[in-house]
């Protein structure tokens, strides 16, 4: 005889009812539920939608080292405005081999 197997559906994210039935998977494979109560989809853990730091470092490094933003958006697949609200709130980077110690010469050539 096979045992009693039940599924545990979570309680709901919006409402914290348990009146939840299991409604398909998302694209990447994870269940989805859905609140009988309040109607709303959910999935259990949904995780973070966040880029990984050193993804980002990589992908903002690039563009430090003169490429495009067009070029950095198409060959990493990051949006445009991504890239550019992200240059917004990084401080400007010192380039290799600046001679930052040195004051800049004002007026004509030396």
């Amino acid at each position: 005889m096979m045992e009693d197997e039940t599924i545990q559906t979570p309680n709901c994210r919006h409402c914290h009812t348990s009146n939840t039935i299991r409604h398909g998977y998302t694209r990447k494979g994870k269940q989805r539920y859905r609140c009988r109560a309040c109607g709303r989809c959910f999935v259990r853990d949904p995780g973070t939608a966040a880029y990984d730091p050193a993804r980002k470092e990589e992908i903002l490094r690039a563009y430090h080292e003169r490429t495009s933003l067009r070029g950095v958006s198409r060959i990493f697949g990051v949006s445009r405005n991504t890239v550019t609200r992200w240059l917004k709130k990084s401080p400007e980077p010192t380039p290799v081999g600046a001679n930052a110690g040195s004051p800049r010469q004002q007026g004509g050539s030396p």
